[in-house]
Protein backbone atom coordinates (compact mmCIF):
# COMPACT_ATOMS: atom_id res chain seq x y z
CA UNK A 1 0.00 0.00 0.00
CA UNK A 2 2.94 2.41 0.70
CA UNK A 3 3.83 2.22 -2.66
CA UNK A 4 0.42 2.66 -4.00
CA UNK A 5 0.20 5.60 -1.79
CA UNK A 6 3.15 6.97 -3.50
CA UNK A 7 2.28 7.07 -6.42
CA UNK A 8 -0.98 8.73 -5.71
CA UNK A 9 0.94 11.43 -3.84
CA UNK A 10 3.22 12.30 -7.37
CA UNK A 11 0.22 12.12 -9.71
CA UNK A 12 -2.00 14.95 -7.80
CA UNK A 13 0.09 15.58 -4.27
CA UNK A 14 -3.07 18.46 -3.72
CA UNK A 15 -5.59 16.22 -3.19
CA UNK A 16 -3.19 13.05 -1.43
CA UNK A 17 -1.44 16.05 1.05
CA UNK A 18 0.60 13.92 2.89
CA UNK A 19 3.99 12.87 2.91
CA UNK A 20 3.49 9.30 4.08
CA UNK A 21 0.38 7.29 4.70
CA UNK A 22 -1.24 8.19 8.29
CA UNK A 23 0.15 6.09 11.09
CA UNK A 24 -1.14 2.83 12.68
CA UNK A 25 -1.32 5.56 16.30
CA UNK A 26 -3.17 8.43 14.78
CA UNK A 27 -5.29 5.96 13.11
CA UNK A 28 -5.97 4.18 16.54
CA UNK A 29 -6.25 7.79 17.94
CA UNK A 30 -8.98 9.22 15.27
CA UNK A 31 -10.97 5.51 15.84
CA UNK A 32 -10.87 6.18 19.45
CA UNK A 33 -12.70 9.35 19.31
CA UNK A 34 -14.93 7.96 16.68
CA UNK A 35 -16.03 4.36 18.93
CA UNK A 36 -19.19 5.94 20.78
CA UNK A 37 -21.04 7.39 17.77
CA UNK A 38 -23.73 5.37 16.07
CA UNK A 39 -22.67 5.35 12.83
CA UNK A 40 -19.28 6.66 11.23
CA UNK A 41 -18.27 8.60 7.81
CA UNK A 42 -15.03 8.34 6.83
CA UNK A 43 -13.56 10.90 4.36
CA UNK A 44 -10.51 10.14 2.62
CA UNK A 45 -9.89 6.82 3.03
CA UNK A 46 -7.02 6.36 1.12
CA UNK A 47 -5.05 3.43 1.61
CA UNK A 48 -7.26 2.43 4.31
CA UNK A 49 -4.82 3.03 7.33
CA UNK A 50 -7.86 4.34 9.44
CA UNK A 51 -10.21 2.11 7.89
CA UNK A 52 -8.34 -0.70 9.42
CA UNK A 53 -8.31 1.14 12.85
CA UNK A 54 -12.17 1.85 12.54
CA UNK A 55 -13.06 -1.54 11.92
CA UNK A 56 -11.95 -2.57 15.24
CA UNK A 57 -13.52 -0.59 17.47
CA UNK A 58 -16.69 -0.10 15.07
CA UNK A 59 -19.20 -2.52 13.62
CA UNK A 60 -18.20 -2.70 9.72
CA UNK A 61 -21.91 -2.13 8.56
CA UNK A 62 -22.15 0.98 10.45
CA UNK A 63 -19.05 2.26 8.74
CA UNK A 64 -18.97 4.19 5.51
CA UNK A 65 -16.09 5.08 3.68
CA UNK A 66 -15.66 7.75 0.68
CA UNK A 67 -12.77 8.22 -1.45
CA UNK A 68 -12.35 10.11 -4.36
CA UNK A 69 -9.33 8.03 -6.22
CA UNK A 70 -10.89 5.40 -8.44
CA UNK A 71 -8.04 2.68 -7.68
CA UNK A 72 -7.93 3.54 -4.27
CA UNK A 73 -11.56 3.43 -3.81
CA UNK A 74 -11.49 -0.21 -5.65
CA UNK A 75 -8.96 -1.67 -3.16
CA UNK A 76 -10.92 -0.93 -0.13
CA UNK A 77 -14.22 -2.49 -1.49
CA UNK A 78 -11.81 -5.44 -2.00
CA UNK A 79 -10.72 -5.19 1.23
CA UNK A 80 -13.86 -4.19 3.13
CA UNK A 81 -16.30 -5.85 1.48
CA UNK A 82 -19.55 -5.35 5.15
CA UNK A 83 -18.40 -1.75 4.43
CA UNK A 84 -20.39 0.53 2.17
CA UNK A 85 -17.15 2.26 -0.34
CA UNK A 86 -17.95 4.78 -1.92
CA UNK A 87 -15.82 6.44 -4.72
CA UNK A 88 -16.83 9.97 -4.24
CA UNK A 89 -15.65 13.55 -3.56
CA UNK A 90 -16.80 13.92 0.10
CA UNK A 91 -19.03 17.33 -0.24
CA UNK A 92 -21.21 15.15 -2.32
CA UNK A 93 -21.05 12.05 0.16
CA UNK A 94 -21.63 14.36 2.68
CA UNK A 95 -24.65 16.13 0.67
CA UNK A 96 -26.37 12.54 0.28
CA UNK A 97 -25.78 10.60 3.55
CA UNK A 98 -28.89 10.04 5.72
CA UNK A 99 -28.51 8.35 8.94
CA UNK A 100 -30.26 8.39 12.56
CA UNK A 101 -27.95 8.87 15.28
CA UNK A 102 -25.19 10.46 15.66
CA UNK A 103 -22.01 10.55 13.13
CA UNK A 104 -18.67 10.56 13.88
CA UNK A 105 -17.28 12.31 10.27
CA UNK A 106 -13.49 10.67 10.34
CA UNK A 107 -11.30 12.90 7.97
CA UNK A 108 -8.41 12.56 6.45
CA UNK A 109 -8.82 15.37 4.15
CA UNK A 110 -6.18 17.89 3.14
CA UNK A 111 -8.09 20.98 3.94
CA UNK A 112 -4.74 22.87 3.40
CA UNK A 113 -3.70 21.95 0.38
CA UNK A 114 -7.16 21.06 -1.57
CA UNK A 115 -8.21 23.38 -4.64
CA UNK A 116 -10.17 26.42 -3.20
CA UNK A 117 -12.94 25.76 -4.83
CA UNK A 118 -13.23 21.93 -3.79
CA UNK A 119 -12.12 23.34 0.15
CA UNK A 120 -15.05 25.58 0.00
CA UNK A 121 -17.48 22.83 -1.46
CA UNK A 122 -16.37 20.30 1.12
CA UNK A 123 -16.22 22.75 4.15
CA UNK A 124 -19.57 24.08 3.07
CA UNK A 125 -21.14 20.36 3.21
CA UNK A 126 -19.36 20.09 6.90
CA UNK A 127 -21.23 22.66 8.62
CA UNK A 128 -24.31 21.70 6.70
CA UNK A 129 -23.94 18.01 7.50
CA UNK A 130 -23.15 19.00 11.41
CA UNK A 131 -25.78 21.63 11.03
CA UNK A 132 -28.92 18.95 10.54
CA UNK A 133 -27.13 16.27 12.91
CA UNK A 134 -27.56 16.28 16.38
CA UNK A 135 -24.58 14.91 18.53
CA UNK A 136 -22.47 14.43 15.14
CA UNK A 137 -18.42 15.54 15.15
CA UNK A 138 -15.94 15.73 12.73
CA UNK A 139 -12.92 14.18 13.79
CA UNK A 140 -9.48 16.18 11.71
CA UNK A 141 -5.53 15.69 11.95
CA UNK A 142 -3.62 18.15 10.59
CA UNK A 143 -0.19 18.62 10.35
CA UNK A 144 -0.13 22.47 11.04
CA UNK A 145 -0.46 24.60 14.47
CA UNK A 146 -3.83 25.84 13.75
CA UNK A 147 -7.59 24.62 13.12
CA UNK A 148 -7.88 23.00 10.10
CA UNK A 149 -10.04 25.87 8.56
CA UNK A 150 -12.22 28.32 10.32
CA UNK A 151 -15.47 28.05 12.03
CA UNK A 152 -17.94 30.01 11.49
CA UNK A 153 -20.37 31.31 14.36
CA UNK A 154 -22.08 28.34 15.96
CA UNK A 155 -19.42 26.29 15.53
CA UNK A 156 -16.25 25.34 17.33
CA UNK A 157 -13.11 23.46 17.17
CA UNK A 158 -11.44 21.44 19.78
CA UNK A 159 -7.63 20.39 20.11
CA UNK A 160 -7.55 16.81 21.11
CA UNK A 161 -3.95 15.36 20.59
CA UNK A 162 -1.02 15.72 19.16
CA UNK A 163 0.48 12.67 17.48
CA UNK A 164 3.86 12.43 17.43
CA UNK A 165 4.48 8.71 15.96
CA UNK A 166 3.59 10.28 12.64
CA UNK A 167 5.06 11.61 9.91
CA UNK A 168 4.92 14.54 10.01
CA UNK A 169 3.79 14.97 13.56
CA UNK A 170 -0.32 15.20 13.62
CA UNK A 171 -2.63 17.24 16.04
CA UNK A 172 -5.82 16.02 15.97
CA UNK A 173 -9.21 18.20 16.27
CA UNK A 174 -12.97 18.25 16.82
CA UNK A 175 -15.13 20.15 15.21
CA UNK A 176 -18.94 20.56 16.86
CA UNK A 177 -21.90 22.74 16.68
CA UNK A 178 -22.31 24.52 19.75
CA UNK A 179 -25.39 24.60 21.66
CA UNK A 180 -27.93 26.95 20.67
Amino acid sequence: MAYTFFIRMLKNPRTTGALAPSSARLARELACLAAGSDHVLELGAGTGVVTQALSKVVNEEKIQVVEVQIKLAATLKKRYPNMKVLQSTAHHALDNYRQCGSVAVVSSLPFRSLPPAMKHLTVQSLLGFLKSSPGSQLIQYTYGLGAPFSAPSGFKWQQVKWVFANIPPACIWVLTKTVD
